[in-house]
């Protein structure tokens, strides 16, 4: 690892600039006037994968495109073989959009102009979630480079629709789950208490929304006269909602369950 660890040293400031020059691309994926800028920021990281040695190529959704980089074949990585058989596979996910930058007016420099005090850089995107996908990449580039083998086979998937959902993702996940099939997903799009001390998370959860309709009288009723024979609507909603999940903390809803 020393040789690895040397390359980390020695290209130190331009790993910095070339964050630099990611985080100024305006890949604001909730602005439909940034939808340029968002292919601009797709094409760069694609460049940058192909650069570094990966196996990178740019793939089209009906949103914004995702990128796709694995790190070059080994005699042990053979798709379908056995797993006590094959290296480790392992899936790295990174966004290269970022969330809105207004009010500008509490940014003490420009957003997408980077500022860089003492050890910390200071732009939109920086730490969500550019700062963290090019630090992987640049892991996997002080191996290559220095012809030090990796104990894994990786794939990185840097997507552009993160901060608005990812509504194209999820077709794009089934349209290549075979070559997307792994051992383990890695996200570094979550936090740490501080500088001081970083974090492992071992676990996320997704989200799932739903929209509830509650119909009730048409009009205000005399809860002394009505209140024991209907349901006040709001109580209603209450006690439904207390019902989605039981006490241990499980949903309740009949199915949620079946393809988890």
């Amino acid at each position: 690892m020393q040789a690895v660890i040397d390359y980390l040293t020695q290209n130190r400031s331009r790993f910095v600039s070339e964050l630099c020059e990611y985080v100024r691309f305006p890949s604001v994926s909730a602005q439909p006037q940034h939808k340029p800028d968002l292919q601009a920021c797709a094409e760069w990281v694609l460049r940058h994968c192909q650069g570094i040695g990966l196996e990178a190529r740019l793939c089209p959704t009906k949103g914004n495109p995702v990128i796709v980089a694995k790190t070059p074949k080994t005699g042990g990585a053979v798709l379908g073989a056995p797993r006590s058989n094959r290296r480790p596979h392992f899936v790295i996910y990174g966004h290269y959009d970022v969330q809105p930058p207004e009010p500008f007016e509490l940014w003490k420099s420009p957003p997408f102009e980077p500022r860089i005090e003492g050890r910390s850089l200071f732009a939109r995107g920086a730490s969500d979630n550019k700062g963290q996908n090019l630090a992987h990449l640049k892991a996997i580039e002080a191996h290559l480079k220095t012809g030090t083998e990796l104990p894994c086979d990786i794939t990185c998937i840097i997507e552009g629709e993160e901060e608005v959902g990812s509504s194209s993702l999820a077709s794009f996940l089934k349209e290549n789950r075979v070559e997307l099939s792994c051992d383990a997903i890695v996200i570094s799009d979550t936090g740490m208490p501080t500088p001081k001390h970083p974090a492992l998370t071992y676990a996320l959860r997704g989200i799932v929304s739903f929209e509830i309709t509650l119909r009730g009288p048409a009009r205000d009723l005399h809860s002394g006269i009505f209140g024991g024979t209907v349901d006040n609507p709001a109580m209603a909603l209450c006690q439904f909602l207390g019902k989605l999940r039981d006490k241990n903390g499980r949903v309740a809803i009949p199915g949620f369950y079946d393809e988890v």
